[in-house]
């Protein structure tokens, strides 16, 4: 035995790469026991790679995650990420065949400050539509900003038909939503084991961008909200994806379903081995599995993925709107939520030159809106016909406004491209807000991160990287401040800066994020508060992006040596959410009644 531990401990320790100075602690879990790595730049114990799950394949998928099975025979490395969950592009791909992850895929890493005890923990679930992306990556740049004074763990979930396959066939034998009940089993993992990382287990906030600010605010929702605080206290949602959430059997995931049965040959396997198509699905090669996910995927409406959240009735009881505006219960106490600038163009297909295209796009993506549906909708999207041809970002007070022109499209491209950031990010950042503001004892705070170009995920950047990287568009004081807003809002639910926090920084505006001047949001018209993060200054740079097959070039701004151009600098201010953008609450109300069509 003394032996084995020494071998083990050998083979640890040539692992460890540069920066990764010594092994940290062994953590007894039960079940496994792990040894990271201790980042002396960071004074971070890293663990990566720990199960939280039996993987999830054979009898397994598309089942609630189980327990993993005991392993105590030696000490793992974690000193490396666990491979990705296999990968499921959106529309219009291009579909790549073949293998793209491991269905052993249900892993945490987690990221603690050494010699540290009872300490607050946020979760974050990494975005990708539901299809893509991982939890391999290190927010420990975060957590030094912060004084090294709250613990992250980043987790994985299934993605794709693996995570999202739903219809009434494969009800009957497995669950729908099995994605989000693998991120419901990590929480609970949180919980039980965190301690043993110098977590506190009654001090958790989960948050994520994109389908993880989505997911979020679903697990806000999860179980009508009968948890409350038992699992967490806060949520971080920024630009929540939320893209028609249809009943697990209605005509959209069933058709999904069978296409993916198809694919993959069990609609005709079964005539052969007297199997149902779901035992067929289950006994199937992972190969052909991942190939056809990633192929149907591809071939949803443009810029979407086929496998998404569903309403099950037990997990997800209700559409979003029904429960976070009709005063449904919620899990936890208190949300931050926010949207980008312009979280549309990756989105949207760049063919939208008439009204005539901007109608047909609505038909495209929302297939149930009636012609009334669509005259309503076009009486707050319409374009005048004086709509000024220049590439603009709005600054959200004044005209031109999104709704008319950005950096990135005017007249109905731009039309199209703002009616998907409001309907599918910035409205449901704005529903989680109204959620938690009106729930007894809740607290809501908003902002938006509206530096140029403001794409969708741009935000990420000075969130999870140090705040020290030049040339990025965002000066240090900028970045310090937005990771000291999550920061704060994790270890004390409250996300404005100290007086501390804003005199020390010399250059930039960053003082309406202070206490007492950037208020909470009220869910109330005229009074729903929120943060504008932006930078001003700088030298102009265009940047080209390609979306669609077409090139757009996009302006940005860095800064200078030129002592002749304006200093880049921090920009913060407070605005009224519900009047932002030429009236943006009144267009979220309508997307709000619209939820029965659009299944939002």
């Amino acid at each position: 035995m003394l032996l084995e531990l020494f071998l083990i401990c050998t083979v640890l320790l040539f692992s460890i790469g540069a920066g990764q100075n010594h092994l940290a602690p062994v953590v007894d879990l039960g079940y496994e026991l792990y040894q990271g790595y201790y980042d002396e730049k960071y004074k971070i114990n890293a663990y990566k790679g720990i199960r939280y799950a039996s993987p999830p394949v054979g009898k397994l998928r598309w089942q609630v995650p189980q327990p993993p099975n005991q392993n105590r025979t030696l000490i793992i490395p974690a000193l490396e990420y666990a491979p990705q969950c296999p990968q499921s592009l959106n529309s219009p791909g291009p579909h790549k065949p073949g293998p793209s992850g491991s269905e052993d895929c249900l892993f945490v890493n987690v990221f603690t400050p050494a010699n540290k005890t009872n300490l607050p923990v946020m979760i974050w679930i990494h975005g990708g539509g539901y299809g893509q992306a991982n939890g391999g990556f290190d927010p420990s740049p975060q957590i030094y900003t912060n004084d090294n004074t709250y613990i992250i763990v980043t987790i994985q979930y299934r993605l794709g038909a693996f995570g999202f396959l739903s219809s009434a066939d494969l009800a009957r034998s497995g669950v729908p939503n099995a994605g989000l009940h693998d991120m419901y089993f990590s929480i609970q993992w949180v919980q039980e084991h965190i301690h043993l990382f110098g977590g506190d287990p009654e001090q958790v906030t989960i948050g994520g961008e994109s389908a993880g600010g989505g997911a979020a605010m679903l697990l806000g929702m999860a179980y009508g909200g009968a948890d409350n605080t038992a699992l967490f206290n806060g949520i971080i949602a920024t630009s929540p994806f939320l893209h028609s959430q249809w009943e697990y059997d209605s005509v959209m995931p069933t058709e999904y379903y069978y296409r993916f049965a198809e694919k993959v040959g069990c609609l005709t396997d079964g005539s052969k081995t007297n199997k149902s198509i779901f035992q067929c699905l289950v006994s199937a090669d992972t190969v052909d599995l991942q190939t056809a996910s990633d192929y149907v995927s591809t071939t949803a409406p443009h810029g979407q993925w086929a496998f998404l959240p569903v309403t099950d009735g037990t997990f997800i009881q209700e559409r979003p709107t029904v429960q976070l505006l009709g005063g449904g219960r919620l899990n936890g106490m208190r949300v931050l939520s926010a949207s980008n600038l312009n979280d549309g163009p990756d989105f949207t297909p760049q063919n939208i030159t008439t009204e005539d295209d901007f109608k047909q796009l609505l038909s495209t993506i929302y297939p149930l809106l009636s012609k009334e549906n669509i005259t309503n909708i076009l009486e707050l999207y319409n374009i005048p016909q004086n709509t000024s041809l220049t590439l603009v970002n709005s600054n959200g007070m004044h005209p031109p406004y999104s709704t008319t022109n950005s950096g990135w499209a005017y007249g109905w491209q731009q039309a199209a491209t703002n009616l998907y950031a409001e309907a599918t990010f910035a409205c449901p950042s704005y529903w989680l807000s109204d959620a938690y503001a009106r729930k007894r004892g809740g607290k809501s705070w908003h902002y938006q991160f509206s530096v140029p170009p403001g794409q969708h995920g741009l935000d990420l950047y000075p969130l999870l990287q140090p705040v020290d990287i030049p040339d990025t568009g965002m000066d240090e004081v900028f970045r310090t401040a937005l990771q000291r807003i999550w920061g704060n809002f994790v270890m004390s639910g409250n996300p404005t800066l100290s007086d501390a926090q804003i005199t020390t920084e010399d250059r930039g505006n960053i003082s309406a994020a202070g206490s007492g001047v950037w208020p909470r949001w009220r869910a109330e018209p005229g009074y729903n508060w929120m943060l504008n993060v932006n930078m001003t200054g700088g030298t102009p740079t265009t940047t080209g992006f390609v979306i669609g097959g077409v090139e757009i070039n996009v302006t940005s701004y860095l800064s200078s040596s030129d002592e002749s151009k304006p200093p880049l600098i921090a920009d913060f201010k407070v605005a009224e959410g519900s009047s932002w953008e030429d009236g943006r609450g009144r267009r979220c109300q309508l997307w709000a009644d619209l939820g029965p069509w659009i299944k939002e």
